[in-house]
Formats: structure tokens, C-alpha cells, sequence
């Protein structure tokens, strides 16, 4: 005679048979609701233009930014609708200053980026330009597409 206990027979889902089907029912309800809350507060987060909670500065005028030299920020790409390109920001613009302070680095200009109203000093081949940008009107946020790319 053997002393181990029976083992329980699974059906190919995974459940022990004679499982309580209502079981299985409210789990699998309960998932659906989960998965539907989260893709309704994605349509709804975007609805309202929170798509994205770390929102950058160059998301918010519509330009990209790239390191240059180790001490200096560079605009790679304008977005054909947005702030930047409005404002008179041009691919190739070394970005010297926003509202008086210096921008070492792409973390902080894209923090700088984040104001309504900003003065800019570019350089731009051998000339220093001043830019006024206004990040608050029209579509400024940074969604490219590859015919935005300088």
C-alpha cells in the first residue's frame, strides 16, 4: 500500500479540476476590469495632454537638444509647428543662455525649456542672436516627425 496522498489531477488551464468555475470567472472579470482601467486612464491622460508625466522643456517648444563639446547644447532637430520654430530657433543653434543662465548641458536646458516666456542667446556660426520664444501658444510639443529633422 502506498502512504502518499493522492495527487490532484489539473486541467490543461492550469486549474484543479473540480475547481469552483465561479471562481475562474470572477478572476478573469477582475482582470478584464483591471486592463480596461488602465487603458481608459491612458485615453484619458492624453485626452487631456498629461501624456507624460516628466514632461522635458524640448518636448514643450518642439526642438531637441544635443551635447556639444562637453559645455555647450546644440538644437538637432525644430519641429516644423512648434515654439522653437516660431521663436526663430534654427537647427545648429548652439544654445548660449536661456533668461540669463548659462546651458552647459541638454538635462539643463530642457529644464529651462519649461517656462512660457523665455529669452534666448544663441550662437549661430560666428553671430550671437537673441531669441524671444513663447512656449505658451499653438501646439509646442515635441512629437517629430522625420521632415522636422534639420
Amino acid at each position: 500500500m502506498s502512504t502518499m496522498p493522492p495527487r490532484q489531477q489539473r486541467a490543461r488551464d492550469g486549474f484543479t479540476i473540480g475547481a469552483d468555475p465561479d471562481v475562474r470567472t470572477i478572476g478573469l472579470l477582475a482582470l478584464f476590469v483591471i486592463l480596461a482601467a488602465l487603458i481608459g486612464g491612458l485615453f484619458w491622460s492624453r485626452a487631456l495632454g498629461m501624456h507624460s508625466a516628466g514632461l522635458r522643456g524640448s518636448e514643450r517648444i518642439g526642438a531637441t537638444f544635443a551635447p556639444l563639446g562637453g559645455e555647450s547644447v546644440v538644437v538637432n532637430s525644430v519641429r516644423a509647428t512648434g515654439a522653437a520654430r516660431r521663436g526663430g530657433l534654427l537647427v545648429g543653434d548652439v544654445i548660449e543662455a536661456v533668461g540669463g543662465a548659462p546651458v552647459p548641458d541638454v538635462e539643463t536646458a530642457d529644464h529651462a525649456f519649461l517656462g512660457q516666456s523665455l529669452d534666448i542667446r544663441v550662437r549661430r556660426g560666428k553671430r550671437e542672436v537673441d531669441l524671444h520664444l513663447d512656449a505658451g501658444g499653438g501646439d509646442g510639443r515635441g512629437q517629430q516627425g522625420p521632415a522636422d529633422r534639420g
